[in-house]
Formats: C-alpha cells, structure tokens, sequence
C-alpha cells in the first residue's frame, strides 16, 4: 500500500457478501491407522475401502447389512496433495469397466489443498503464456514482463521455474499491471497528473479514490454479478 493511501487503512469496510457458503458443524471422526504403501495404487485402493468401510460405507449386495451406506447417488470428497487426485484418477479409470458405482469408484472427487491447486494454477499459466515459443513474442506477453523485472532470469521462466518464481510472477505484474490502470485513469480525469507520484500530492479524499475504483472496476472487468 502507497504511504500516502494508508491513512485511510481505517476507513477500509469488509467486502460485501454475495453468495455465503452456510457454515456447518459438522463431526469429526478419527481414522484408525493403517499399515498401508500410499504411493501405489493397490495401496490407494486399500485406504479408500477401508477408511469408506470405518464410516460404516461398504459396497451393498443381497443379503447384506442394512446398517450400510449406499453411496451410488452420492459423492465423497478425499482431501489430498496433487499426487493424490491423480491416483484416485486412475483408480477411477482403470476400474471404469466394472459394472457398479461401487466398484469403478463413482462417488471419489478429490479435493486439493489451496497450496496444491495454487501450484496446478501457476504450472498452468506456465505453460499456457511462458512455455511455447510464439506465445514470448509480443510486447504484452507474459515474457515480456520477465524481461522487465528480471532480465537476467528469463532463460529460467522460460525453461522450468520453480512455484516460487512463478508465484512472484503472477504477483508483481499483477500489481504494476493496476498501478498503471491507475495511473491512465487519474491521468484521463486530470492531464496535470501524469504519474501517480503527481496524483498523490493532490491529496485526493478517500471517496475520491473509491470513485475512481468503481470505474475502473466496471471498465475493467465483467461486472455484470457485481453491485457497484
């Protein structure tokens, strides 16, 4: 945050809510352990069974226990690391041909955690924006950021960069990216404020500078499930 915009830190509101998730109170149950290979898929058809079977889910037969659970019309989400959905991907395939839900593993959906499906996002712009060659060409490539803020890397995002050099991309042009929305606007409002450093000392009001976020909110971007 610019040093002269922290002054209205304390007028900030918490953002409107638009579609609330409800809470829920829901159980927690501890698993019991098992003497399991995780890395395999045998080892991974294993825990699933079994971790289904202490939740009192196992597949329903004729003549079986009517204490069951019949999940074929439902799913149940398994928390994990990318390596994880992957497995539970190819569980799903490889028993595609049988004949239940049960059996070909219908009811799995994995569900990443926030670090890991940051990492799947950040490998996909990479390879979406860094790694073709016909995708650095232009000037408002993502490569031609690299080359701004760190000419002496572009050899590494353009190779294989680690989560890290990508997390710092998404970053950084991020924000000089709406700094200089900033700086267009102000200047369209006021030709006498060609840089922000300019604007600044104007001493704008808070409402000021949230008229002009509104703008470039709606100019900006598709705005259509937004109140503004």
């Amino acid at each position: 945050m610019p040093v002269w915009c922290k002054c209205f830190k304390s007028q900030l509101e918490e953002p409107s809510v638009l579609e609330q998730i409800p809470l829920i109170n829901a159980p927690i149950v501890a698993a019991r352990a098992m003497d399991v290979n995780n890395s395999t898929i045998s080892g991974k058809i294993y825990a699933v069974v079994n971790l289904m079977a202490q939740g009192g889910v196992k597949e329903l037969v004729e003549d079986t226990n009517l204490d069951h659970v019949d999940v074929s019309e439902h799913i149940v989400l398994f928390h994990g690391d990318l390596g994880t959905g992957e497995q539970l991907q190819a569980i799903q395939e490889q028993r595609s041909i049988e004949e239940t839900p049960w059996n070909h593993f219908q009811y799995l959906i994995s569900v990443p955690g926030l670090f890991h499906l940051k990492m799947a996002c950040a490998d996909t712009l990479w390879c979406t924006f860094l790694q073709l060659a016909t995708a650095r060409q232009d000037e408002t490539s993502l490569m031609h950021n690299v080359s701004m803020l760190q000419p002496r890397e572009t050899g590494i995002y353009g190779s294989k960069p680690g989560f890290r050099h990508m997390h710092q991309l998404v970053n950084h042009p991020g924000i000089y990216h709406c700094l200089d929305c900033w700086r267009v606007e102000v200047k369209t409002c006021n030709p006498a404020h060609s840089t922000l450093a300019l604007f600044a000392t104007s001493a704008p009001s808070f409402e000021e500078l949230k008229a002009i976020a509104i703008h470039l909110a709606k100019a900006c971007y598709d705005t259509q499930f937004l109140d503004l």
